[in-house]
C-alpha cells in the first residue's frame, strides 16, 4: 500500500477513536517506523509500504487508537531540544517542566557558584537532572526516585547524553537517605561547618494532582502514566508539604528550592513555605497559560 493510502486508513481509525490532529499523529507514527523525517513522507507519496511492514504500522496506530500516548508507544520524548527515552514506568516530560531549567540556569549564573552541588527529587526519566548536567558543566548531581525501573531509564538517558560521570542516582523517598547533608560532600568539606554543607539548589516535579482533578486528565494521562507520580493526596499537597518541611535541612545557606505544583496551589503552598519560617524570597511563578507552576523559595 503507498504511503499517501496507508496515512488515510490510519487517521481515520484515529479520528474515530477521538484523537487530536489524527492526521498529525500518523504520521509521527509511520515516519518513527520508517526512520523518516515528516517531511519525506509528503514528499513521497506513492513511495509503497510492504504488508510486513504496514502491519506493524497499523498494530502502532491500534494502540494510539486506545489512547496509549504515542510517546510510550515510541519509547521518546523531546525536552529542551534534548531527545530522552520514556517508558510506562516514567511521567513523560513536558513543556512546562522547562520553567524549572530557565529559572534554575538563571540562578546558576546569577549565584556563579564553582563546582555547584543540585539535587533532583522524583527525577523519573531524568529530564531535569540531565539537561542541568548538559547546561551546566561544572555541576555535581545527584537523582532520587522511589522506582529503580525509572532510575534504569534516566541511566539509560544519562549515558545517551553523555553526562553520567557527574549525576549519581539513588533509590530513595525524596531527601530520607540525606541525612546531615553528608552526601556530595568531598572530603575537603567535612571539617567546614553545616551552614557550608549541602546542596546548592534542590529541583523537583513531585505528584501534585488531586483527587478531585483526576476528572480533567485526558484519558492518555489517568490510563497510562504511572499513579504514583501523578497523584498526593486529597489535595495533592501531601508530598509538596513534605519537600517543603525536609529539603532545608540537605540544602546550605543560601541555598535554593524550585519545585513545579499544580495549576491552583499558589496560594495554598506559598502559605506552606512562609510558616517553615525556613526560607526567604518565596515566589510563585506562572507559566505561559497564567496558571501557578513554579515555586522558589531561599533558604534562610
Amino acid at each position: 500500500m503507498k504511503i499517501a493510502r496507508t496515512l488515510l486508513a490510519a487517521a481515520k481509525q484515529l479520528s474515530q477513536a477521538h484523537i487530536e490532529n489524527p492526521q498529525l499523529e500518523a504520521e509521527i507514527l509511520l515516519a518513527h517506523l520508517l526512520g523518516k523525517e515528516q517531511i519525506w513522507l509528503h514528499m513521497n507519496p506513492d513511495f509503497f509500504i510492504e504488508d510486513p511492514v504496514n502491519k506493524k504500522y497499523m498494530a502502532l496506530v491500534a494502540r494510539r487508537a486506545m489512547h496509549e500516548p504515542n510517546a510510550y508507544i515510541l519509547q521518546q520524548r523531546e525536552f529542551w531540544s534534548l531527545p530522552f527515552r520514556v517508558t510506562r514506568d516514567t511521567l513523560i516530560p513536558r513543556p512546562e517542566t522547562e520553567q524549572i531549567v530557565e529559572i534554575t540556569l538563571a540562578i546558576a549564573e546569577q549565584e556563579r557558584w564553582h563546582s555547584p552541588r543540585i539535587l533532583d527529587l522524583g527525577t523519573g526519566c531524568g529530564i531535569l537532572a540531565l539537561t542541568l548536567a548538559s547546561e551546566i558543566p561544572e555541576a555535581f548531581l545527584v537523582a532520587t526516585d522511589r522506582s529503580f525501573s525509572a532510575l534504569i531509564v534516566a541511566h539509560q538517558n544519562a549515558r545517551r547524553h553523555g553526562v553520567e560521570s557527574r549525576v549519581s542516582l539513588v533509590q530513595a523517598d525524596w531527601t530520607e537517605p540525606f541525612k546531615l547533608c553528608e552526601i556530595g560532600i568531598s572530603q575537603s568539606e567535612k571539617g567546614i561547618s553545616g551552614t557550608e554543607r549541602g546542596f546548592h539548589l534542590v529541583v523537583s516535579n513531585p505528584p501534585y494532582v488531586a483527587k478531585k482533578d483526576k476528572r480533567l486528565l485526558a484519558k492518555e494521562i489517568c490510563k497510562y502514566e504511572p499513579k504514583r507520580s501523578l497523584y498526593s493526596g486529597k489535595g495533592g499537597l501531601e508530598d509538596i508539604e513534605k519537600l517543603i518541611k525536609t529539603v532545608p535541612h540537605v540544602l546550605r545557606k543560601g541555598a535554593w528550592f524550585i519545585c513545579e505544583i499544580g495549576y491552583d496551589q499558589g496560594e495554598n503552598v506559598f502559605q506552606m513555605i512562609e510558616d517553615t519560617g525556613m526560607y526567604k524570597c518565596v515566589e510563585i511563578r506562572k507559566d505561559l497559560s497564567g496558571n501557578d507552576r513554579v515555586l522558589i523559595g531561599k533558604k534562610v
